[in-house]
């Protein structure tokens, strides 16, 4: 017969044991609890009760009925799954289990783990089961974010295959022999790569505009005033806006330093951008503007160039936009303005970087 120091050891060591338990489920980060099917009850650990929200002064939890503390905090879509979940446990021992909870005040919350069949009756029938689940929202967030980059990824993909087709089509229709198209269209995929590279660094959210323009038009003069002198507020764009400005910045370049003020070392470029409130209909903009000066003197075009598809086509009625042109004799004057949100409300330019960098 045990002594009563024996049973006192035995105590000792079943507490042991059971600290070491729910030190190894906390490591973990798992919670569990049990539920007894005869007796129609729940038993919670404090631990589980703050994962899902449920607040019982004794722990004890009812399991069926409208009261069903467990049902009710399962995210209504995932309701059934609680049926599920004991229709499972008549037929085999252990059970996966994954769903979300809605807690108390709002948030969503997703768990994944599984059920354990203890001890069964002696017809098969579960009589005790022990539920263990972890939290799982942040590798839930995690994957859904991969998600969106996927989709993001493939969206963009075709967008900038439709741009390079369109570029190399139209340098094509304008260019003599296979040397003269060869360097034309390597010469726009290296803008074309510029903006992204820009885009890549800033994990495809968009750019600031002087960052955009300093990365274009330092291949063709330094950005620091000599030849080319930037001027405007501290401005983000989107992924798409970066991309169309990001043509049109090399374009409008490439045509300087082979015709217009940058062909010559007296020559200059003002490039400044500003805001405008709204006036009337017409909603808040950027207006972008580009002005040459010092350089031979201009002639306006005889023939639409692969300058005025960059500008008309992908620039100003991608981003709907209205741009201004004019060839004046001292030098090109360019001006585009688009509306900083478009008409799918997608916001499209930021005066802030907080609200670019929050931006979806």
């Amino acid at each position: 017969m045990p002594t009563h120091e024996d049973l006192q050891r035995k105590t000792e060591e079943l507490a042991r044991s059971e600290e070491r338990y729910r030190y190894a489920l906390m490591a973990g980060r798992l919670v569990h609890w049990e539920t007894d099917v005869p007796t129609r009850t729940r038993i919670w650990r404090e631990e589980s009760m703050a994962l899902f929200g449920i607040k019982l002064k004794d722990g004890i939890g009812r399991l069926g009925g409208d009261d069903d503390e467990f049902r009710q905090a399962v995210h209504p879509d995932d309701r059934h799954l609680v049926t599920k979940v004991y229709d499972l446990a008549e037929n085999q021992d252990w059970f996966p289990v994954e769903y979300r909870i809605l807690r108390p005040d709002g948030s969503i919350r997703w768990v994944s783990g599984g059920g354990q069949v203890v001890s069964r009756d002696a017809s098969g029938k579960p009589q005790r089961l022990v539920h263990v689940v972890a939290d799982i929202t942040d590798r839930k967030n995690a994957e859904e974010h991969i998600h969106q980059l996927l989709r993001e990824l493939t969206h963009r993909g075709k967008n900038l295959l439709a741009v390079i087709q369109a570029i190399a089509s139209q340098t094509g229709r304008r260019s003599d022999t296979i040397e003269e198209f060869q360097e034309s269209f390597t010469k726009r995929l290296q803008g074309l790569a510029a903006s992204h590279d820009l885009l890549v660094t800033q994990n495809w959210k968009g750019a600031s505009l002087a960052d955009l323009l300093r990365d274009q038009l330092g291949v063709f003069a330094a950005a620091d005033g000599s030849a080319i002198s930037l001027s405007g507020p501290d401005v983000f764009l989107n992924p798409q806006t970066t991309e169309s400005i990001g043509l049109a910045l090399h374009e409008l370049a490439t045509n300087a330093v082979k015709h217009g003020s940058l062909s010559v070392l007296s020559g200059k470029v003002a490039v400044s951008w500003a805001i405008e409130p709204p006036f009337g209909d017409a909603p808040e903009r950027l207006r972008l503007t580009w002005i040459e000066r010092g350089g031979p003197a201009v002639v306006a075009p005889s023939r639409n160039g692969f300058g005025h598809v960059v500008f008309d086509r992908i620039v100003a009625r991608a981003l709907e936009g209205d741009l201004q042109m004019a060839f004046e004799p001292e030098g090109l004057n360019w001006q585009l303005t688009i509306p900083t949100v478009n008409s799918a409300k997608r916001r499209t330019v930021f005066k802030d970087r907080k609200a670019w960098e929050d931006a979806e």
